[in-house]
């Protein structure tokens, strides 16, 4: 019989929190496993940042964006698939500690309760994650945990000018995370430097931080206006100021940043601040503040190449091994970068009395972006003001258990189109989607 932990989601008080610890999951994963053809329900995690403002474009009732007790924070983020906990800095008032599990994936199960994704994998991480997956987490973290996560960043004001020095990440912008953004809106995001700006011009930007009324750096990059239902991919040490619309993002299992300015939209940042979220791995602690040593680490080859859109550009593709009649699929995020195959994105959308056998050949996170159906027996529908504390049946797992089984059914029982996207893990395919696009 597995204990019940004290400790609470933050979102989720009237849910009771499964120890999974000690080895004692594996019935509980049966009984996920068997109760939905071999595809696990996930629950919403949302998440705040105090040096951002919410774009409210999560889909939440009103009322929910702003938590009475993270101290005046707002929700501006979706973590849908993250098997370790986040770290925003965020102090839930209750209990005056940052928010429990804050950000980690769990699966609801046939009673209600609720159980850490990571539980389950260290139950059977074959059973979940496959054979080719659990070997390259153990290879690239030691143990099997799935090697990467999926969330929704949604911020009123484009964040800090940041790069992260080990962490790579894709981008997936989205009509239906957007709702009424023309084709040709101007929401740009800054990327990298212009080819004219010097070694010398950088570090006077890096020094004078805090001197005097804003540092300047984001006017050294280009800004690019972000293509709507594309996708992007943001190869690790290259500055990036994210668009202020809803974007989709996936990026290696890792949280690590140097933020590149001293004042945005949403207010100043301290110079020990901009250091604050970077590893000693990456980044060594007595080298902080000292702005000669990061002009020397800056890879300005990779921040200044005159192709860098035209290299990380992902225009959507069809998918032709997942389309059929009535179900269009198109490739958002493909292709190889950074020297092999990362995570990829795919966009599946089933009309009205529609079905189809859903067969990858790797597990894979989906989330629903319009409609209701059901994928394996989990019945999804798209929601329109979530209220905080409530379940909803949007996001789910398909486990290696139910492609051994010969995939997932997935139907439209509903009058709109069913749009389902997958998040796919690294090296998920034998052959890279996309390498023939042009």
């Amino acid at each position: 019989m597995s204990s019940i932990l004290a400790d609470k989601l933050h979102e989720y008080p009237q849910q009771d929190v499964i120890d999974g610890s000690g080895g004692s999951s594996d019935s509980i994963l049966d009984d996920c496993l068997n109760q939905n053809d071999g595809v696990l329900q996930l629950i919403h995690r949302y998440a705040g940042r105090t040096f951002c403002t919410p774009g409210k474009r999560l889909r939440l009732d009103e009322k929910s964006y702003y938590p009475d007790y993270m101290n005046g924070t707002g929700l501006d983020e979706l973590w849908m698939c993250c098997t370790v906990p986040i770290v925003t800095g965020v102090v839930d008032t209750r209990t005056n500690k940052a928010p429990f599990r804050e950000g980690e994936s769990h699966v609801l199960t046939p009673s209600g309760q609720v159980i850490s994704l990571q539980d389950l994998i260290t139950a059977n991480p074959e059973s979940v994650m496959g054979e080719k997956v659990t070997a390259f987490a153990k290879s690239l973290y030691g143990d099997p945990t799935w090697p990467i996560v999926s969330k929704k960043f949604d911020n009123l004001n484009p964040i800090p000018h940041h790069l992260h020095w080990s962490k790579w990440e894709v981008y997936d912008i989205n009509s239906f995370d957007n709702p009424g953004v023309s084709p040709s809106h101007y929401h740009t995001t800054a990327m990298g430097l212009y080819p004219f700006v010097t070694k010398d011009q950088f570090l006077d930007c890096m020094k004078s931080w805090g001197e005097g009324e804003y540092n300047g750096v984001r006017h050294l990059s280009p800004h690019v206006m972000m293509h709507i239902d594309n996708g992007f991919v943001m190869p690790n040490g290259v500055l990036h100021s994210p668009t202020d619309l809803c974007t989709h993002e996936l990026h290696v299992t890792m949280d690590e940043h140097f933020l590149a300015e001293d004042l945005t939209l949403d207010g100043r940042i301290g110079a020990a601040d901009a250091f604050y979220a970077c590893r000693e791995e990456d980044y060594p602690k007595d080298r902080h503040e000292d702005w000669e040593y990061l002009v020397e680490k800056f890879d300005f080859a990779a921040n200044q190449d005159p192709d860098f859109v035209m290299k990380n550009r992902r225009p959507a593709i069809t998918a032709e091994e997942f389309a059929g009649d009535g179900v269009d699929a198109k490739w958002i995020v493909y292709g190889d970068f950074l020297g092999d195959q990362k995570c990829s994105i795919l966009r599946l959308t089933v009309q009205p009395g529609g079905k189809t056998q859903f067969c990858p050949e790797s597990p894979a996170l989906f989330h629903t972006n319009g409609g209701s159906g059901r994928v394996g027996k989990l019945e999804v529908k798209y929601h329109q003001g979530m209220v905080l504390g409530e379940l909803y049946p949007e996001i789910g797992f398909i486990t290696q258990a139910a492609l051994s089984n010969g995939g997932v059914q997935i139907e439209n029982t509903g009058t709109e189109p069913l749009v389902l996207t997958f998040d796919f893990p690294q090296n998920a395919h034998s052959k890279t989607p996309g390498v023939d696009a042009t």
